[in-house]
């Protein structure tokens, strides 16, 4: 059976590059939804029989090969942030995408190991108020990995219907990422004159404001992350050697992603900074301390700040062999 898809993508005249790197990621993203689309709807009618009296010879061993691509809220865990006052709090909802290839050899019916290589894009999302300067903070991280799972797979079998079609899965194993980019963007916005403004951003070692600029000597963000992967969910098998498997699934980091030594920051003005420690300063990510902290017995100790993200993913495989 033939299928169709039809894609309207809505393209914007741009004023700045923040808006045109938003406007690309919303393009990558939905570029990479209808792909996905496309694959699990083209020949949506298999031609190979599923029901217990057919030939019952889908190969359930060997090696596989795809792509998988998903949907995730991302976050950053620290606990000065989490027990931080409204000044900050962590927004729970910060959509994001990742995607990229997956290989899966299974060498029994109901377990397997493999891995994936995806383009993530992890970070979190900020908000919060201070009573005392009146301003209102609207603040995002982002950050772009390279991430490289390896993974144990699980998958039910039942030896009696060999070949049933839908089958609960399951997937854990370690990560190691490598950080491609990062942008810290952070807003200020006075309570009372919205139009009273303050905004600033790092990228990479680049530091911007409306009038000055900085540059430094290392970066915020350190260069490798590990963590943990698990996932739940089902398969169900498009052809005979292909199937598609949709998971929910949460990546856990257990390692610090900043960078908690102490940087120069020289500014456009001639002035240097030899003590810049942007984090390990502030009482919490984008909040410096004031006296009533330093009465309370804030000290500049910040802990670790990990990744975590938890979503929705689908990857479409295909069996290169014919093993039983």
């Amino acid at each position: 059976m033939k299928s169709t898809i039809f894609i309207f993508l809505r393209i914007k005249n741009q004023n700045s590059p923040e808006e045109e790197s938003k406007e690309k990621n919303k393009k990558m993203s939905r570029y990479f939804i209808g792909m996905m689309l496309l694959l699990t709807t083209i020949g949506a009618r298999a031609q190979y029989d599923y029901s217990p009296n057919g030939r019952n010879d889908a190969p359930v061993l060997g090696m596989q090969w795809g792509i998988v691509g998903g949907g995730f809220t991302a976050m950053l865990t620290n606990r000065d942030d989490i027990d931080a006052d409204e000044r900050l709090n962590i927004e729970m909802m910060n959509f994001s995408y990742g995607g990229g290839i997956e290989g899966v050899y299974w060498f029994q019916r109901n377990v397997g190991f493999g891995g994936q290589m995806l383009y993530w894009q992890g970070g979190s999302k900020y908000s919060g108020f201070d009573s005392l300067s009146g301003f209102n903070l609207d603040a995002k991280t982002t950050m772009t990995y390279a991430k490289i799972p390896l993974m144990f797979y699980f998958k039910s079998y039942n030896r009696y219907h060999p070949n049933r079609r839908t089958r609960f899965t399951a997937q854990f194993g370690p990560y190691v990422s490598m950080l491609l980019n990062y942008k810290d963007d952070v807003t200020l916005t006075y309570k009372d004159d919205p139009s009273i403004k303050n905004n600033y951003n790092f990228s990479r070692s680049k530091y911007v404001t409306k009038d000055l600029t900085g540059t430094l000597n290392g970066e915020l963000y350190n260069p490798f992350e590990l963590g943990f992967v698990f996932g739940i969910g089902a398969e169900l098998r498009l052809w005979r050697n292909t199937v598609v498997a949709l998971n929910l699934r949460t990546d856990v980091g257990i390692s610090d992603v900043e960078n908690k030594k102490i940087l120069t920051l020289d500014y456009s003005n001639g002035i240097r900074d030899t003590n810049f420690a942007f984090y390990s300063r502030n009482y919490a990510k984008f909040n410096a301390p004031n006296a009533q902290d330093v009465t309370e017995g804030w000290e500049p100790n910040r802990p670790a700040t990990k990744n975590f993200s938890i979503g929705a993913f689908i990857s479409i495989r295909k069996y290169m062999g014919d093993y039983r």
